[in-house]
Order: structure tokens, then C-alpha cells, then sequence
């Protein structure tokens, strides 16, 4: 296997990934999509095993930053989920384009509002042939959406019409959104893309104790979605798996899915 600090462009932008390659090629690919406020490598390297595992597995794997987020270009203050779309079609136009990969066979797997946006894409990007979403929010209403950024605002349980008339929000990660993030969240309906996946496969993978995103939201987008699809629930695990055998037994799992479903 080999790894390969690599780039691409999206709307202008330079996008910085590293590139997964097996001993076997062409082989099947799968992006991994990263969290708000995350990079490729995401919380506790949770992508870095991902990746890996999924290469061991035989696939040709990409994990890249968002525009503004890690080592691509941008500010994160002018982060959207409709600017990150555009980044994930890029990103499987990338893919798509290695003679490493097999173009029939690309998969996205997304983690928390990186699942949404591999929805969301996936919903309009037929080169997108099985989506795996991790920890993934089923709406973006303005209640839900609030109720999720107090948790990681400086100034919590502000009300939603004080946010939407300030021209940025400073986290408590030390990141800054802009006006034009909350403006934009409330263009994207999860549900009605998830419904129009099918009948390309979707896994849908949520921990029991998920304290920023509810397993209840795994619940509404299994209901929503169309066949094939599967649905893994991890006993007391937390938002991003963090924990060796909770991320262990999500990563082959998932593995081990991609391989029944990408030719």
C-alpha cells in the first residue's frame, strides 16, 4: 500500500487530500468526507485507520480538507454545505480520473455533516454508486440546527435570530463561521436526498450515546431511505467512535460493506 499527499481544485480553490493506494489496481474508490470543524485525519485519527483499513480491504481511498478547513485553501468563516458539495464533486471528478481507481466503483462515506453533505451529493451525483454516513443529522431545521451550534458556541443557548443578524460566529473550537454558513444550512432538505439514493446502497452507522447528534436521527434517515440499505447501531459509543473497539468494529464493518456493495 501506498500513501500520497495530493491536490485538486474546487471553484478555484486548492483542495489538499491524501490518497489511499492498494497493491492491487484499478481498484474500487471511496472518498471520506470530514466533519464541521474536522480535517481528513478527523478526531483521534479516526480517518487516517479508516482509510487505512479500507485500503488493506482493496480499495483506492481519498480523504481531503474542505475548503477552509485543514491544509486546503479558504477560510472557514466562508464555509457553506452548498461549497462543500462543490468540493465533494470535485473530489469524485479527482478520483474518478485515476488510473488507479476503477470509475464504475466509487463510493463516499461521511462523518456528522460530512455524511450530510455525501447525502446530499450523492443525491445529484450518479458517479456516486454506495454512500456509508457516519453520525449523520437527518435535518438541518432551524431548531435542530440551533439546538447542535450551542453546543459548540463561546456564547451558549443563543437564540437563532441573534445568530442569523451577526455577520460571523466565533466557536469554541477557535473556528469562525460566517452569516452566510447559517443562511445557506437551511437550503438543504438530508431526507429527501437520502430518499433518492436508492437503489444504489446506503449504510447508515450512529453511536447509542451520540451526545451531539441523537441516534433518533439514524432512526429517520433508515425510514427514509430506499433499498439496499443497512443500518449499525454501536452500543454506547459517542459521536465520532472514540473509543478502539467502538472505532475497530466501525471501520471493518463498514469495510466489509463497501466490499459487498462496489463492484
Amino acid at each position: 500500500m501506498a500513501e500520497e499527499f495530493v491536490s485538486f481544485t474546487s471553484e478555484g480553490m486548492r483542495i489538499a487530500g491524501m490518497f489511499h493506494v492498494p497493491e492491487a489496481t484499478p481498484a474500487p474508490g471511496i472518498i471520506l468526507c470530514h466533519g464541521f470543524t474536522g480535517t481528513r485525519v478527523e478526531s483521534h485519527r479516526l480517518f487516517v485507520l479508516a482509510a487505512r483499513e479500507f485500503c488493506k480491504q482493496g480499495f483506492a481511498v481519498l480523504r481531503f480538507d474542505f475548503r477552509g478547513s485543514g491544509e486546503s485553501e479558504g477560510l472557514f468563516e466562508h464555509t457553506t454545505i452548498s461549497g462543500e458539495i462543490e468540493d465533494l464533486k470535485a473530489a469524485v471528478s479527482w478520483v474518478h480520473k485515476r488510473k488507479e481507481v476503477l470509475n464504475r466503483g466509487i463510493g463516499v462515506n461521511g462523518l456528522s455533516l460530512g455524511g450530510a453533505v455525501a447525502a446530499l451529493t450523492a443525491a445529484e451525483d450518479p458517479r456516486i454508486k454506495a454512500a456509508s454516513l457516519w453520525s449523520t443529522p437527518a435535518t438541518l431545521s432551524p431548531e435542530s440546527f440551533a439546538e447542535s451550534l450551542n453546543q459548540v458556541l463561546r456564547e451558549p443557548e443563543a437564540p437563532l435570530d441573534k445568530l442569523l443578524n451577526q455577520r460571523y460566529l466565533d466557536l469554541s473550537s477557535g473556528d469562525r463561521i460566517g452569516k452566510e454558513f447559517l443562511v445557506d444550512v437551511f437550503k438543504h432538505d438530508i431526507l429527501n436526498a437520502v430518499s433518492k439514493i436508492a437503489p444504489r446502497p446506503l449504510l447508515i452507522v450512529h453511536g447509542t450515546e451520540d451526545p451531539t447528534v441523537s441516534v433518533s436521527h439514524a432512526q429517520k434517515l433508515y425510514e427514509k431511505a430506499g433499498e439496499p440499505k443497512e443500518k449499525l447501531l454501536v452500543e454506547g459509543a459517542d459521536h465520532t467512535f472514540a473509543r478502539w473497539d467502538w472505532q475497530t468494529k466501525v471501520n471493518e464493518y463498514t469495510a466489509s460493506w463497501f466490499k459487498k456493495h462496489l463492484p
